[in-house]
């Protein structure tokens, strides 16, 4: 009877434990599920989802990639490029791009007087180790040009040292940006620009480049 008493109480712990453990899981699961942020979706393994994994793969692989031309320098140039392609029933558009570089500054002085007087200015700045230079045309014509500088600093120092000798001098931001084009050509367009066509192209516009960019397909060839 000892041996049959004992039987029953190990039973009895290990049905416990094993009670203990499956609420210690449910808890475990209820924690890990209210600890997701709200809105959150849900992990789940590619082939559980059916039918829309199908779906998100048709979107990822429907990127598709245009044929783009240039750069051309001006408008007219890539509408040319875009009519001889239009020609064998290609379909395009010109884009225009805006090519933004750091400015410089040109420095100047307004020159007073005769054009001797001029010349003499220049040849005393000259002996300040500065290249002066009379304009003749343009914008600045008869001024005195001190070239071109990038550096704030620099030419804060310039107009400093020339203010003690009484010398203004005069600063013109200029800009060195640019427009260029690009003609976009539907997807596989570049299939068709062979042969003849192609040495055409060449002949025409040696200098643009093909390459291919990711984008919707162009609408209209204008």
């Amino acid at each position: 009877m000892r041996w049959v008493c004992y039987g029953l109480i190990i039973i009895n712990v290990a049905f416990f434990a094993w009670q203990a453990l499956l609420v210690n899981d449910e808890s475990l699961m209820r924690g890990a599920k209210e600890a997701l942020p709200e809105g959150l979706a849900s992990i789940r393994l590619l082939n559980e989802l059916g039918d829309q994994a199908d779906m998100q793969l048709e979107v990822r692989a429907d990127a598709q990639a245009c044929d783009v031309y240039g750069p051309f320098f001006s408008d007219l140039e890539a509408k040319a490029f875009l009519r001889a392609v239009n020609a064998f029933d290609l379909i395009g558009v010109v884009v225009e791009e805006q090519v933004k570089l750091k400015p410089y500054y040109r420095l100047y002085i307004q020159v007073q007087g005769s054009r001797q007087k001029a010349q003499a200015l220049i040849n005393r700045l000259r002996g300040y180790q500065l290249n002066a230079e009379l304009v003749s045309e343009g914008d600045l014509r008869w001024t005195i040009s001190l070239g071109d500088f990038e550096s704030q600093d620099e030419i804060a120092r310039l107009r400093k040292k020339l203010l003690i000798h009484g010398i203004e001098v005069a600063v013109l931001d200029k800009s060195r940006d640019y427009q260029q084009f690009w003609v976009y050509l539907n997807p596989g367009s570049a299939a068709h620009l062979t042969g003849s066509l192609q040495e055409k192209l060449i002949e025409k516009f040696p200098d643009i480049f093909h390459q291919q960019k990711n984008c919707k397909p162009v609408a209209s060839g204008e």
